[in-house]
């Protein structure tokens, strides 16, 4: 089986690609569902990377695969839901940025949560990262805060490393100060407002909170099955 299976054509010349793998606040879980509603994106590729097993979301009875590729006029999207094992993740990373190039994108983001403990405030900022002075400038001029000091790891890092080695210098990435452990339905706002500022993306709050509030609502049925069934197995153990 192709690690990439398009669906239907394919075009992301020229488009900013955004790198959303699932982690910490459910950030790409949260930007996904708002971008590809809010965006109309596309489906138009599925991803099947090795030794991952068979996973699927299920959305009103239908199953769809957890990692696929949305486009639409200005952006791009490779959504990750499901954890990649950690051996299989550079060879996969490697596989999309050669895809990305390939694709002739303007721009590849990865984007995610930064775990850290919330000020009293419970404010968060959108950083950014890159491996080129060139990002960094882009980043400082458009008015997005860069990462001061810290340690970040996973897709992100390989990913603006293998840039960097390919000569692809239109990559960084937009972090999010975030709780690792919950839903961070306002951090990732910070996330929006900061594409906003480099590429002019539209936000509609009003909008957010609507798409948004489907999400919560799976979350939280999720979590009471969950409760439900600890319950019962806490039950069995003690007849």
């Amino acid at each position: 089986m192709k690690i990439i299976s398009e669906l239907t054509e394919i075009n992301l010349k020229n488009k900013v690609l955004l790198q959303a793998f699932s982690g910490s606040g459910a950030i790409g879980t949260l930007l996904t569902a708002f971008l590809t509603k809010s965006l109309e994106m596309e489906q138009v590729a599925v991803l099947h990377p090795k030794n991952v097993a068979p996973v699927a979301i299920v959305k009103k009875g239908k199953i769809e695969n957890p990692i696929r590729i949305f486009q639409s006029e200005q952006f791009a999207l490779m959504s990750c839901e499901v954890s990649i094992p950690y051996e299989e993740l550079p060879e996969f990373i490697e596989t999309l940025v050669d895809f990305y190039i390939k694709q002739g994108v303007s721009y590849i983001i990865p984007v995610g949560g930064l775990p850290v403990f919330q000020n009293h405030r419970g404010e968060s900022k959108c950083l950014g990262v890159s491996a080129d002075d060139s990002s960094l400038k882009f980043l400082e001029e458009k008015g997005v805060e860069l990462l001061d000091e810290g340690i970040i790891y996973g897709s992100v890092v390989e990913t603006m490393e293998l840039c960097q080695a390919k000569g692809f210098k239109n990559c960084f990435s937009l972090m999010v100060e975030c709780e690792p452990s919950v839903p961070s339905y306002q951090p990732t706002k910070e996330i929006l407002k900061a594409l906003g500022k480099l590429f002019g993306l539209e936000y509609n709050e009003e909008q957010y909170e609507e798409i948004i509030s489907v999400i919560k609502k799976r979350i939280e049925e999720s979590s009471r099955i969950i409760r439900e069934e600890t319950i019962d197995k806490t039950r069995e153990s003690h007849l």
